[in-house]
C-alpha cells in the first residue's frame, strides 16, 4: 500500500467514527426531549367590561361602556370609530348613587350612556353600578374633583426646523391649596360625538403636577404636536384637575405610548379602579378654551 492509499484509508476510518459519535449523540438527544405539550385546551382571556368617564360641558356625566378585545380582533390600523360600534355594550343598566341619591343613566349612542342632574360638588364621593344581560356588572368608586380654571391661556403657530407645524401654547394658573394633579389636551377643535370627547385618540396630552409650584401661581409654554396645525385653525386647548389614581393612569399610558385599540384589548395591564373589569371611572370638571391660530 503506497502513502496516498495509506492516507485516504486513515481519512475513511476517522470518518466512519465520527459518523458513529454523531449518530449516538443525536439518538441520546432525541431521547431527553419531553413530549410535546398539548395545547388544545388553552383558555381565551375572560371578556370584561371597560369603562370610560367624562363630564361633558353641561355638567352632565357620559360613561363608555365596551368589551374587552382580543390582541388578533384588532389593531394600531383599525377605525377608532368602527371600533366602537362594534365593542359597545348597549344592554347594561347604568347608574350614579351619590348623597343618597341614585342617578339613572340613559343610552344615547353606541355604548353612551349619559346622566343629567348628577351633584357635581367637589369632593363627594360618586358610585357607579354597571349591570349588563350579557357581560354581567361592575363597579366603581371616586371622588369629584375640584376644577381649576385657566387664568390665561393662548396659542400661536409655530413651525420647527422640520417645517412641521405645531401650536406654541402658553398659560397662566393660580394653583389651590393641597396635591394637585394637572391634565392639559390639545387637539384641532371640531364637532366631534361624545365618543370621540371621551377617548381623544388625536389629542397632544400634557401632565403638569404642582410639587414645585404648590399654591403658587405657575405658567409655562410648550410646543404641542400631534398633527400638523396651520394658522387659521382653531385648536381646543382643556385644563383638568384629576386625582393622582387617574394621573398616573394616563402616565403609563403616556409612558407605554398605548395605542387606542390597546385601551380595549387584552392583556391589559393598566391599574384600574373598576371592580371586576378594566378602565378608569373618574369625574373632574374641564375648562375648555378654543382658539384660532
Amino acid at each position: 500500500m503506497n502513502e496516498f492509499s495509506h492516507s485516504v484509508l486513515k481519512i475513511q476510518r476517522y470518518a466512519e467514527k465520527y459518523f458513529v459519535m454523531l449518530m449516538a449523540s443525536a439518538m441520546f438527544a432525541a431521547s431527553c426531549m419531553p413530549d410535546p405539550l398539548e395545547v388544545d385546551d388553552l383558555k381565551s382571556a375572560e371578556t370584561q367590561i371597560v369603562v370610560s368617564s367624562l363630564v361633558l360641558p353641561d355638567s352632565s356625566v357620559a360613561i363608555l361602556l365596551t368589551r374587552s378585545i382580543g390582541a388578533l380582533e384588532a389593531n394600531s390600523e383599525s377605525d377608532p370609530r368602527t371600533l366602537i360600534t362594534e365593542i359597545a355594550i348597549n344592554d347594561a343598566w347604568v347608574t350614579i348613587t351619590t348623597n343618597g341619591a341614585t342617578y339613572p343613566l340613559a343610552l344615547v349612542q353606541d355604548g353612551v350612556y349619559q346622566g343629567f342632574d348628577i351633584p357635581m360638588v367637589a369632593g363627594t364621593e360618586c358610585h357607579l353600578k354597571v349591570v349588563s344581560k350579557t357581560f354581567g356588572g361592575v363597579s366603581a368608586t371616586t371622588f369629584v374633583q375640584a376644577p381649576v380654571y385657566f387664568d390665561t391661556v393662548n396659542a400661536e403657530a409655530y413651525v420647527n426646523e422640520h417645517n412641521d407645524y405645531w401650536a406654541q401654547i402658553s398659560y397662566t394658573i393660580k394653583d389651590p391649596p393641597a396635591p394637585n394633579y394637572y391634565v392639559l389636551n390639545v387637539q384641532q377643535a371640531k364637532r366631534k360625538d361624545v365618543v370621540e370627547d371621551i377617548l381623544k385618540p388625536d389629542a397632544h396630552i400634557r401632565r403638569v403636577e404642582d410639587k414645585t409650584f404648590n399654591e403658587q401661581i405657575f405658567s409655562e409654554r410648550f410646543p404641542a404636536m400631534n398633527k400638523n396645525f396651520y394658522p387659521g385653525d382653531s385648536i381646543e386647548v382643556s385644563l383638568s384637575n384629576v386625582s393622582e389614581d387617574y394621573f398616573n393612569y394616563v402616565r403609563l399610558r403616556m409612558e407605554n405610548d398605548l395605542d387606542l385599540v390597546e385601551l380595549f384589548s387584552e392583556p391589559i395591564h393598566y391599574p384600574t379602579n373598576v371592580r371586576g373589569g378594566r378602565g378608569f371611572f373618574n369625574l373632574h370638571l374641564t375648562d375648555a378654551r378654543v382658539i384660532v391660530l
